[in-house]
């Protein structure tokens, strides 16, 4: 028994947001779903270092090229096929928790979030050829990325709402789930699953944004503690909102209510533990997403005690306490989703970009 299965018996999930061929195929990625990783995100510059930097997909690559598929679609190949050998490890997870744990999440195009149309169709196509229950795939929680959130939990996909940083794209998302989630109850369908959905909130992002401004503001005091008050707070929004006679009617059918899920866990501070987020945001219906260092450093000297709920009116009163040293956090948490989203767009485009280095390699040495 690992820490990790100590989170389970508190309620929490835990999931890796690490990805690659070598990983999967060596036996790791086993050995860490038995020592208690329930579900895994890919992600789009794990790929592109990858690809650059070893060997994992150069005869995948090689192949494809053969084969005269483009470069543009060859990433996606690949983190397919990663994607379908990764769900039928968790496969077993799935099962064992009746469909709340054990998915793969891939990432689509974000240069699409502007389209609600292309962002469920791409979602469709993607979730088309992983052919896997137990796959999901990262959506967007922008206006439009909502839309498509509505179309495809009514079409019963699952999902992985991305680009959270604040209560209201929770809620906003929150929201467009449930609504798809009576649409696809209002249906005739007859093969209906229930999805499942959880919400990446990046904790450490925050504060990433938000320290700065406070030690230059001489407020260091406060930093480091932003994003864990407004994912406490969040939180409990959360059980606000699945909760109530709109939530009991979806849930006598068994919807499943969307999970805050803790993302970005490695402080951006070097002076604060890398078990910092992760020790404060212990809580039942949560799922947290480890990296392999933070997982590590948790596995080592992690505190098993459920945090979450601790402590909700300093959480509001941290918040108050930036308001008054000048700090507009509304501004500054806004902002984030734009500039996060543009970071998303240049890694994704890196990935496209590794992917036509390592042919241009691999022909050459041919």
């Amino acid at each position: 028994m690992s820490k990790l299965h100590d989170l389970h018996k508190l309620g929490q999930s835990t999931w890796l947001n690490y990805m690659r061929h070598n990983y999967i195929m060596s036996g790791e990625f086993r050995q860490a779903i038995d020592n208690g990783i329930q579900g895994v995100t890919a992600n789009a510059a794990v790929f592109a270092q990858t690809i650059v930097q070893h060997d994992d997909y150069d005869e995948d690559i090689n192949r494809l090229m053969l084969e005269g598929i483009p470069y543009r679609h060859i990433h996606e190949w690949l983190m397919m096929d990663d994607g379908r050998l990764a769900a039928d490890l968790l496969h077993k997870v799935y099962e064992a928790t009746d469909g709340w744990d054990g998915y793969v999440s891939l990432e689509i195009d974000p240069s699409l979030a502007e389209s609600a149309t292309k962002t469920a169709a791409t979602a469709k196509h993607t979730l088309y050829g992983m052919d896997r229950v137990n796959a999901m795939v990262e959506i967007p929680a922008t206006l439009e990325g909502c839309d498509a959130i509505r179309t495809l939990a009514g079409d019963c996909e699952s999902l992985n709402i991305t680009h959270v940083f604040t209560i209201t794209d929770f809620e906003r998302a929150a929201q467009a789930y449930i609504a798809g989630l009576e649409l696809l109850l209002a249906s005739d369908c007859m093969w209906r699953v229930m999805p499942t959905a959880v919400a990446s909130f990046s904790v450490g992002a925050i504060d990433a944004a938000i320290d700065p401004v406070l030690r230059a503001k001489d407020a260091p005091e406060l930093c480091g503690k932003t994003g864990i008050a407004l994912a406490k707070l969040l939180y409990q929004r959360y059980r606000q909102i699945f909760f109530g006679p709109r939530w009991e009617q979806l849930a006598r059918h068994k919807a499943r209510p969307m999970r805050p899920k803790w993302t970005r866990i490695t402080p951006s501070d070097p002076g604060l533990p890398l078990t910092h987020y992760t020790n404060a945001l212990i809580g039942q219906d949560t799922v947290i997403t480890f990296t392999p260092d933070t997982l590590a450093a948790f596995q080592k000297s992690g505190k098993i005690a459920p945090t979450l709920t601790l402590d909700i009116g300093g959480a509001e009163d941290h918040l108050d306490r930036l308001a008054k040293v000048g700090v507009n956090l509304d501004e500054i948490v806004h902002q984030l989703q734009a500039e996060h989203l543009s970071m998303a767009q240049a890694q994704y485009q890196a990935l496209i970009d590794a992917v036509m280095q390592r042919s241009v390699v691999l022909g050459m040495a041919a």
